[in-house]
């Protein structure tokens, strides 16, 4: 079965071969040893060479490329090796003997300084590699790294341990590696990945992330070089010169040796067939979690998917999430809660990447928290506390730290989730759009304004994940729409953790939105942005028991059975999470709830804009509230 979980089978382990266009230098160099001494260093000196690129034959045949850098340790001593696995190519260029020259020199001396091997590889189907994909993070792509677990274990200056990391899609992928039990795999860095695809990227609350999704289609079948993509990329950009365009376009590096060029050309035509998410698959087709279309299917890219694996490895692991990054906090904090394997967490408020801090209370160029050097520092430093030889079997040590919006600089640390001392706190929806803690006695109806371009800018938590971008949320079209505001702070708070909203709701058709945005206004009447939940109505339904790998939310499982569509003109409860946060709301400021019923820049719009507008219920014995805990 496509989604069947395939753990690692010892019976099959074996060393992967190289294909026949290694060059013979590099196999004369550091390569081709059976691996078999002591490991103590005193076979003598090995003449290595910083940089190699060539091809492994996986387990199918499939020849996928790789880069190795390696370090002058690996002259003397056996040393551990981090792996990543990308499909947004290794590396671009013609190719150079010269290391300085390529274009990951300056990342690739992070590893090298830190005495560690560091090997990038295009996944199948992408960059040189050969293959077609059926679809994104498929099992044989996650599979192909116990292939080149098993390779690096057999060469004269590996120890045998090895580690996986990554940024977005390449730690998503750092993660499911995790799910095949190799034996070499002793630890993972899975930063700015999403915990669930479907919720944290491409569908949250269900809705359809055109302005991620669309881009990402035409970009991702560009780097593949299938026919015309690049083309179709420029037009997505409203690029007119295709040919302009093209040649611009950041050729792929090929392996090394007077071979490479024809194999790149024969791996790009091999390329043509690749099934591309969403591209030649219409993604409208996959709106539910257990929808699948071959092998293109959500629970193949979601790490939670693999919960039972994932718990059973005990692997360590090095997270970077944000608050402001997608759903990527809500990930981290989830798998933090549930899985119990040592884990270090970092969520901070960068853009993806961690790039650039993204603080909507800081100055606009606020560089990140921490600087890119520290963060540098932490996640060598983990490499090199479980890739060493004689590195002490992980501890269970499982530590949060995180930030506080509002609060440059300031870093708390946590063992659970929430922190303790969080008082919880119920704000009321009332009449006269006023936020309480007295429930209102009198009932009274709020119409839900109707505003077809309302959004939040184009650099929103959902923009800057194909962007890389500072996050920086526009409010300023947002004063029409719906808000309910509660009185000043009459001392500082902090709120941390997630909300939840419950509202009782009159919808005029059987399909839409709700989006519910969290502000803080300032005494100048300055509205900021915090964060905001996200559903399509008739994902409303509450499931029965909490769906595994999803805690501290709503129970729901998005899942096309359980679609409960309103009918038009009936009250019902709807209950909404708002991805978690942590921050400071100053004395003086006020807490807002803006509502919305769309927002086209960013997802597909389900109600239409004939539709009769979503109605509040708030007082009598309607029960309209936001909950959340105030330190």
């Amino acid at each position: 079965m496509v989604n069947e979980e395939r753990a690692f089978d010892p019976a099959r382990r074996r060393v992967v071969k190289l294909a026949a266009a290694v060059p013979a230098l590099w196999l004369a160099g550091c390569g081709g040893g059976d691996g078999n001494d002591d490991g103590d260093g005193g076979d003598g000196d090995r003449e290595v060479r910083r940089l190699s690129s060539f091809y492994l034959e996986t387990r199918d045949g499939t020849r996928i490329a790789a880069d190795l850098w390696l370090p002058d340790a690996a002259r003397t001593a056996r040393i551990g090796t981090v792996v990543m696995l990308t499909r947004y190519v290794r590396s671009t260029g013609p190719g150079s003997p010269r290391p300085e020259d390529d274009p990951n020199y300056a990342y690739a001396q992070r590893f090298l300084e830190a005495g560690l091997a560091w090997m990038y590889v295009d996944a199948r189907g992408t960059g040189a590699s050969f293959g077609a994909r059926g679809g994104e993070q498929t099992p044989a792509e996650i599979e192909d790294f116990g292939d080149i677990f098993d390779w690096i274990a057999a060469q004269p200056w590996s120890n045998g341990r090895c580690a996986t990391t990554g940024v977005s899609y390449p730690g998503g992928n750092a993660e499911l590696a995790v799910r095949l039990g190799n034996p070499h795999l002793v630890a993972a860095a899975p930063m700015f990945s999403y915990y669930d695809v479907y919720e944290h990227l491409s569908m949250p609350g269900g809705l359809y992330s055109r302005g991620f999704m669309d881009l990402w289609r035409d970009y991702v079948a560009a780097l593949d070089r299938v026919d015309g993509a690049i083309c179709k990329l420029g037009e997505s950009m409203g690029v007119s010169d295709c040919d302009a365009f093209a040649e611009s376009f950041p050729p792929v590096k090929p392996v090394d040796g007077p071979e490479g060029a024809a194999l790149l050309a024969a791996a790009q035509r091999e390329h043509q067939g690749n099934v591309s998410f969403p591209g030649t698959v219409d993604a409208r087709g996959l709106l539910f979690r257990d929808d699948a279309l071959g092998e293109v299917a959500w629970r193949n890219m979601s790490s939670r998917t693999y919960l039972d694996a994932l718990q059973a490895r005990n692997v360590p692991y090095h997270v970077r999430a944000s608050w402001l990054d997608g759903g990527s906090a809500d990930g981290a904090l989830a798998r933090f809660v549930t899985q119990r394997n040592p884990q270090d967490v970092y969520i901070g408020a960068t853009s993806h990447g961690g790039d650039y801090g993204s603080d909507p209370f800081g100055a606009a160029d606020a560089p990140p928290d921490p600087p890119a050097q520290e963060q540098d520092r932490l996640l060598m430093a983990f490499f090199q506390r479980h890739l060493a030889t004689d590195a002490a079997a992980p501890e269970p040590a499982r530590r949060l730290h995180y930030v506080t919006l509002g609060e440059p600089g300031v870093w708390r640390s946590t063992e659970t989730w929430p922190p303790a001392g969080g008082t919880p706190t119920r704000l009321h929806l009332g009449s006269g759009a006023v936020l309480s803690p007295d429930a209102p006695a009198d009932a009274a109806d709020t119409v839900v304004v109707q505003d077809p371009d309302a959004n939040t800018g184009t650099r929103a938590r959902w923009d800057t994940v194909g962007n890389g971008e500072r996050v920086r949320v526009d409010r300023s079209g947002s004063s029409g729409l719906t808000r309910f505001v509660s009185a000043p702070f009459a001392a500082d708070g902090r709120i941390t953790g997630h909300l939840q909203l419950q509202l009782e709701l009159t919808a005029g058709r059987g399909d839409g939105t709700l989006i519910a945005y969290l502000e803080a206004i300032d005494p100048q009447g300055g509205v900021t942005y915090v964060t905001e939940g996200n559903l399509r109505l008739i994902h409303r339904r509450r499931a029965a028991a909490e769906p595994p790998g999803r805690p501290l939310r709503i129970p729901r499982s998005f899942a096309r059975a359980d679609a409960l569509p309103p009918v038009p003109g009936e009250r019902f409860t709807l209950q909404l999470d708002l991805l978690p946060t942590s921050v400071r709301i100053p004395a003086g400021h006020r807490l807002a709830l803006c509502l919305a019923d769309r927002d086209t820049t960013h997802f597909d719009d389900y109600a239409g804009a004939d539709a009769p507008p979503l109605v509040v219920h708030t007082g009598g014995a309607a029960g309209s509230w936001l909950d959340f805990l105030l330190y």
